[in-house]
């Protein structure tokens, strides 16, 4: 096909190509999944990618998620992405959820509710086929509506970099093509779309954005607003991207992760420049919680300046002064599983894996329960020896209840509460939900890291001697050079 300079079809192309290469989207002999949902700019997304695929070299497979929102509008959405995929020979697959269930299951928008779907949708389905990529399609304006919203909720550089080009298996080809560009194309190619109501309701604020304040700032301002922000937000992703490698190796240097906690240390902290120290700071928070997202500016400020020993941070997560650390707790989870005696009790949910063995007699003389600083942050002791004889039916390990009580090794046969034991051993209010107790029937055999139950100590007429070692998830800090 011969184009004109002035050809839209031409300008999408060059401009997809152009993008690929520049970016090492998509090498040759992968399959890339193209994300569709029949409206203009997936639909141009996966022209334009068919008609480079013989050029460079890649094969294509065609998704569709059903979101079961728009009764037999939905059905008909499906139907025209399986007709056109077909009509070009491509392999297609439609999937389904029900996204209103999964927003209230969730607790989250609508709009959050279909992300989540479609991700889990298009992730599941490249492990299914043995996929290389995932080709979303983003467009320019979607990436200058992306830097105003996060300018006004409050963001750094990284997340004023807006949305990446490439991130880990996802792609998206045509971000640095704008929506008018795409809608010609589309005429152009005679291309069917279709159109989602959702796009026009001004509840959502990414539409409002998009047409009430980005035209109005356009007619105010600058009429190649839309291009000036994505280009804006291209450098700045130069800036991000060069700044994050320096945080990627100052984080290793800086912090270490205990069970699901991670710590960073005040000291290398306060020696980063601030660029450096607040990134570490979100990457703390970012492994804690598995999210990929960035902290916004507030927090990283209360959490820099140092006035508050406490820190309320998205995702549940606390951040908390102890020790000359600041430590990112996760939500703590209840916990109540049956320890596996002998053998290995994984607990996710705390960060750690129970060994547990049994001894008779004649190994006791190295079961002395004492305190000793090993390689935990947290913790005293890593393994402690009980009196199995004495132990009734299973041993299990949950966390802590209220008014928990015990009778600690070396207290001459006083009860203590767990919590006042916890206090005087100085360890933080976050971590108590993190500590493993585990029980005989209704009595605490081991606070497990701290102290032993005097009602389970190994005694010279102990017959069968139980073993228990924690082993937490451990990374220690890293000598790396940051900067």
């Amino acid at each position: 096909m011969i184009h004109s300079a002035g050809d839209p079809v031409k300008q999408v192309l060059d401009t997809v190509a152009s993008t690929i290469r520049e970016y090492g989207m998509i090498e040759p002999g992968q399959t890339v999944i193209c994300a569709v949902s029949g409206g203009p700019d997936s639909m141009c997304l996966l022209d334009s990618l068919n008609i480079l695929s013989g050029e460079l070299g890649f094969s294509l497979y065609v998704a569709h998620l059903h979101h079961h929102m728009r009764g037999e509008q939905a059905d008909k959405d499906a139907q025209l992405v399986v007709d056109f995929a077909q009509s070009r020979n491509l392999p297609v697959e439609v999937g389904h959820a029900e996204v209103f269930e999964i927003a209230d299951t969730l607790k989250v928008g609508i709009e959050e509710a279909g992300r989540i779907a479609r991700y889990d949708f298009f992730f599941k389905l490249m492990e299914q086929i043995g996929a290389h990529r995932i080709a979303l399609g983003h467009n320019m304006n979607d990436q200058a509506e992306t830097v105003i919203m996060r300018l006004a909720r409050g963001a750094g550089t990284q997340g004023l970099a807006g949305i990446p080009p490439v991130n880990g298996p996802v792609i998206r080809p045509i971000i640095q093509v704008p929506r008018t560009l795409i809608e010609e194309y589309c005429r152009k190619r005679n291309l069917p779309v279709i159109t989602d109501v959702y796009n026009f309701d001004l509840k959502y604020t990414r539409n409002l954005v998009r047409y009430r304040l980005l035209p109005k700032l356009a007619d105010m301002l600058n009429p190649s607003l839309i291009e000036t922000l994505a280009k804006t937000a291209r450098v700045l992703r130069w800036d991000a991207d060069f700044l994050e490698e320096r945080a990627g190796a100052a984080f290793l240097s800086a912090s270490m992760k205990e069970g699901r906690v991670t710590l960073v240390c005040e000291e290398r902290l306060q020696a980063f420049p601030k660029a450096i120290g607040s990134r570490v700071l979100e990457k703390a928070w970012q492994e804690c919680t598995g999210e990929t997202d960035s902290l916004e500016v507030s927090h990283i400020l209360r959490l820099l300046e140092g006035s508050e020993n406490t820190v309320s941070l998205p995702e549940r997560v606390t951040a908390h002064r102890h020790q000359g650390c600041i430590g990112f707790y996760p939500p703590p989870e209840d916990v109540d599983i049956p320890v596996q005696v002998p053998g290995h009790t994984p607990v996710p949910s705390l960060g750690l894996t129970v060994k547990t063995r049994i001894l008779d007699n004649s190994g006791a003389g190295h079961c002395k329960n004492r305190f000793t600083k090993q390689e935990s942050f947290f913790m005293l002791e890593l393994k402690a020896w009980a009196d199995y004889n004495k132990c009734e039916g299973e041993i299990r390990l949950r966390t802590r209840r209220p008014g928990d009580r015990f009778t600690p090794l070396g207290m001459q046969g006083k009860e203590k509460r767990i919590k006042d034991l916890l206090i005087s051993m100085r360890v933080p209010r976050y971590y108590r939900s993190f500590v493993p107790i585990f029980v005989s029937g209704n009595k605490v055999v081991w606070v497990g890291g701290f102290r032993l139950s005097e009602q389970f100590k190994v005694g010279p007429g102990t017959c069968k001697i139980l073993e228990i070692e924690i082993e937490p998830l451990l990374r220690r800090r890293q000598n790396c050079v940051t900067i």
